[in-house]
């Protein structure tokens, strides 16, 4: 078997693993060129017994973080490829990653989703990945976020930034992909290299606890990196943040759609967009740390 490469999935008994894994396996790569390492738990046992492919059971549920960093202290290569258990990679996603690895320590790639579908699983899909669509240009060295749904490191790169920090719930990649960063090396966003994000929510109450989790944990990332998002003058008291919510949720809701026109044949998730803001603003609200 001639490796070129381990692709780390965390998971938690997702429904969806199966079909990633199997996207994974039949990638343009020749074969044996993957190792793919599934990390978590899995109880339904959706994971495919496929040649290469191996379950790293853990004894209890572990956050994604956790779990990424399990899959690479058991990986055998040194090009470390990274998505999540509801993603579909799409054929050359591996090939176009490992590309970029060639010029660049970190990579990343771009995020499609159906925009057909269902209205709230839309409007949470465009929420939560408008920043990585496949519009966004190609650029040798980033200034802009990678998510850790298709994310590329090489194993020196790791071991100079550390492991994805387990202490935080939410934005764990955010703040790795910030501490590469700082660290000085290059970060490669290459939109051709897709993973397709599967539509979750199914109604409004999903799409909301949704939001709220990721609003209750924002304050923990923002102690560790003040000033990279709240930097803005309603930022600079809980009052203020208060105050603006709802103008900052239809606001920013509608630049994410005037920033990209391919989304505005989905105009009808708008509504949910704002839903996702507002319920977002509110639980960072809610947890406010300081004044």
């Amino acid at each position: 078997m001639n490796l070129r490469a381990s692709v780390i999935i965390p998971n938690l008994d997702c429904p969806l693993v199966g079909d990633t894994v199997r996207s994974v396996a039949s990638q343009t790569l020749d074969e044996g060129a993957l190792e793919i390492l599934v990390v978590g738990r899995d109880d339904a046992d959706l994971v495919p017994e496929l040649e290469g492919v191996r379950f790293l059971e853990t004894p209890g549920p572990i956050s994604a973080g956790a779990a990424r960093n399990l899959g690479v202290t058991s990986a055998a290569t040194d090009r470390i490829l990274f998505t999540d258990a509801d993603c579909r990679p799409a054929g050359d996603w591996a090939e176009l990653l490992l590309q970029a690895l060639d010029s660049s320590p970190v990579a990343g790639g771009s995020v499609r989703f159906d925009l057909e579908g269902n209205m709230w699983a839309v409007a949470d899909n465009i929420a939560s990945f408008n920043e990585l669509l496949c519009d966004r240009p190609a650029d040798p060295n980033t200034d802009g976020p990678l998510g850790s749904l298709n994310l590329a490191v090489t194993i020196e790169a790791w071991q100079r930034v550390g492991p994805f920090d387990e202490s935080l719930a939410t934005s764990e990649d955010f703040d790795w992909v910030l501490r590469a960063r700082a660290a000085g090396l290059p970060l490669r966003f290459e939109p051709r290299a897709v993973v397709h994000h599967a539509a979750i929510r199914s109604d409004r109450r999903e799409l909301v606890a949704h939001a709220e989790w990721y609003g209750r944990n924002f304050n923990d990332f923002r102690s560790r990196h003040p000033g990279v998002f709240d930097n803005g003058p309603t930022w600079r008291s809980r009052r203020r943040l208060a105050l603006s919510r709802p103008f900052k949720s239809v606001v920013s809701a509608a630049q994410i759609f005037l920033r990209h026109p391919n989304l505005l044949s989905a105009w009808r998730a708008f509504p949910g967009v704002v839903t996702f803001k507002s319920a977002w603003y509110r639980s960072v609200l809610e947890n406010w740390q300081g004044r």
